[in-house]
């Protein structure tokens, strides 16, 4: 079996550029040929906003993921994660294709942003919809932020050794509409090169496991990837 690159990773504050790789999977005809009758159209880039546009950081109300309803990325395509205010942390981890949003709180603040600080630095552990681990945050202290190592595919605020465990994005504030003050936030391009289910979560613990800051979206094949 052939080995191919996950997905690529790209920010301008970064100048990086980060390639992962696992093993191809073979292809199953007659669940394809079901499959293409309800195929799903995708688009090459989606625009996300992390952390939601015209609100305040540092408040609940900004601790969202906004992910387009109904669209899907194409595999080979990029998601362009716009960080609206300051202290976020842009993590993707991937999860099975059955995964839902209840799934994921389950694993956090039993009602959004109303946990007190001593459940928040606790451990806890969040399950995809097939009921394997996706992220184990560990207790604060060690872990002042949600960086599975073991686990995670991208972490674009990851604490190194030695490192203030509070830095995060600047997150530069945007308007609600597109206007040039919104050309000044930070943008972080992330291509992805394997069709599946991803979660995209915030690495700052306050923000993901008491204000519920994550999104579910799929990474889907592309037209002129299918088999003839």
């Amino acid at each position: 079996m052939k080995r191919r690159p996950l997905f690529l990773i790209g920010a301008a504050v970064l100048a990086v550029a980060v390639t992962f790789t696992i093993t191809g999977r073979a292809h199953d005809k007659d669940g394809d040929k079901d499959k293409d009758k309800d195929k799903v159209v995708g688009v090459q880039e989606l625009l996300v906003d992390f952390g939601r546009p015209g609100t305040v950081g540092g408040t609940p109300a900004n601790h969202f993921v906004d992910f387009p309803n109904g669209t899907n990325v194409n595999e080979g395509g990029t998601v362009v994660f716009r960080v609206n205010q300051g202290g976020h942390g842009v993590s993707v981890y991937a999860v099975s294709k059955n995964t839902t949003p209840e799934d994921i709180q389950a694993g956090l603040c039993h009602t959004r942003s109303t946990c007190d600080a001593a459940f928040i630095a606790g451990d806890h552990m969040i399950f995809d919809g097939r009921g394997n681990v996706v992220v184990d945050t560990g207790t604060n202290p060690p872990f002042a932020r949600v960086d599975d190592a073991g686990r995670i595919l991208v972490g674009t605020a990851a604490q190194a050794a030695g490192e203030d465990p509070g830095r995060f994005h600047n997150g530069a504030p945007v308007a609600a509409t597109p206007t040039a003050a919104a050309q000044s936030s930070e943008r972080i391009r992330i291509k992805f090169l394997k069709e599946g289910r991803y979660l995209a979560i915030c690495m700052n613990r306050n923000h993901s496991i008491n204000d519920w800051m994550f999104g579910l979206f799929d990474v889907v094949e592309a037209e002129n990837e299918k088999e003839p």
